[in-house]
């Protein structure tokens, strides 16, 4: 960076010198009224500095074999988001020859610094090739934390007992948190679980979903015997990296999972995308031939009705439209999820006629979510007085999470 400051002062140096009316000014003094000195050349302005951010750039640019080229020095130096981006080139086949198992080792790499979309790819490539011990102990390590796609697939690991024991409560708790985050593959498989889950698995589930919905832990009657992910650092170098001069993506077959795990793991293996680290592209779909009906005859014009003279009405003035109530800001809390929205309005009631203080100025607010009904309270004007709402009105234990209005 020095260097390339000290080269555009040089260069500006150089404009100066070689310009008369800069480099000798007093001599055109007064002179200057009748003719202004020329304008200097503009200097070249400098290229930004190498950066992951760059790289990511280039890569949204289709220009993958040179973010490789940005990302590795960055990766080999240790950067968090350089490694998961050089893993994301080889899964994808981007930029470099794919290969999963060098994949593999990038998010590894990025995945002991606990970088969190890295130990959910890890545990998921680990999956699919059969490696479940070792895969599902980096799922809970990111669903944990929040990553919506590890909490999709350990939800569906759970529900099948495929890796992990089975445990209904646990699928239920981590499907809901991925579905909470909008995950359309996991409020799918949410509806699907909610029709044959017994209400006591429900609870439970409930009362997980709550805990981590607030950023704790499962609670310890219902963690699972996944043992922590193994947090050392690879010894190894990583292996030497051959850029491909934009060759397109590897399209991948086959699988080697359960017929659920493995629409699971295709849904989630889409990388997210964010300003240091990009997703991967949609799976490619040939669409079904277009069917050409045979060409049929045009339709018989419709008879003409001759109306008969009508005076006609002076037209009525219109009403103004009533402006549109502004939307609802600040946060509710959610304090139940209920099989009918009856039920719901039930435990509402209850609730507001035993503590009447409590629920001044509160409104009730059911929603359907699936097969349950969530029942909602607010609004509260901060997340600190919403949670002041989950300790005061929190229903038999159920939990209890504050939700933003607006987010």
């Amino acid at each position: 960076m020095a260097v390339l400051k000290a080269i555009g002062a040089l260069l500006v140096l150089a404009l100066v010198a070689g310009d008369p009316a800069l480099a000798a000014p007093r001599k055109k003094k007064r002179n200057r009224r009748a003719s202004r000195p020329s304008a200097s050349a503009p200097a070249r302005a400098e290229p930004p500095p190498p950066s992951v951010r760059q790289g990511v750039e280039l890569w949204r640019a289709s220009k993958w074999d040179s973010a490789v080229t940005m990302w590795l020095p960055f990766a080999e130096k240790g950067d968090p988001d350089a490694m998961f981006n050089m893993g994301q080139a080889y899964k994808l086949g981007r930029g470099v020859v794919l290969d999963k198992v060098i994949a593999r080792d990038w998010y590894r790499r990025a995945a002991v610094k606990a970088h969190l979309p890295a130990q959910a790819n890890l545990g998921i490539l680990l999956f699919q090739a059969a490696e479940k011990d070792e895969a599902v102990r980096w799922l809970k390590s990111a669903a944990d934390r929040g990553e919506m796609r590890a909490q999709y697939v350990l939800g569906i690991v759970h529900w099948n007992g495929d890796g992990a024991a089975k445990s209904m409560p646990l699928a239920y708790a981590y499907l809901v948190r991925a579905a909470a985050q909008g995950l359309p593959e996991a409020t799918k498989a949410l509806n699907e679980l909610s029709q044959v889950i017994q209400p006591l698995d429900r609870a439970n589930g409930w009362q997980i979903a709550t805990a981590l919905a607030n950023n704790s832990s499962v609670p310890a009657q219902f963690q699972s015997a996944i043992l922590p992910p193994p947090l050392d650092a690879p010894t190894a170098p990583p292996s030497p990296v051959a850029v491909v001069a934009n060759a397109p993506a590897t399209v991948e077959t086959g699988s080697s999972t359960a017929v659920l795990n493995a629409a699971a793991l295709n849904a989630a293996n889409a990388g997210s995308t964010g300003e240091t680290q990009m997703g991967s592209a949609p799976p490619e779909t040939t669409p079904p031939p277009a069917t050409l009906a045979s060409p049929a005859e045009p339709p018989a014009p419709p008879p003409v009705w001759v109306a008969e003279r009508t005076v006609p009405k002076p037209a009525e003035k219109s009403r103004p439209k009533a402006p549109r109530p502004p939307p609802e800001t600040g946060w509710r809390i959610q304090l139940g999820s209920y099989p009918n929205q009856k039920s719901a309005m039930t435990a509402w009631t209850r609730l507001a006629a035993a503590q009447k203080r409590d629920v001044k100025g509160l409104k009730p607010k059911v929603s359907k979510f699936g097969g349950i009904y969530r029942l909602q309270v607010g609004p509260f004007p901060t997340r600190n007085e919403a949670m002041g709402g989950c300790k005061k009105l929190e229903i038999n234990n159920n939990g209890c999470f504050a939700i933003d209005i607006g987010g």
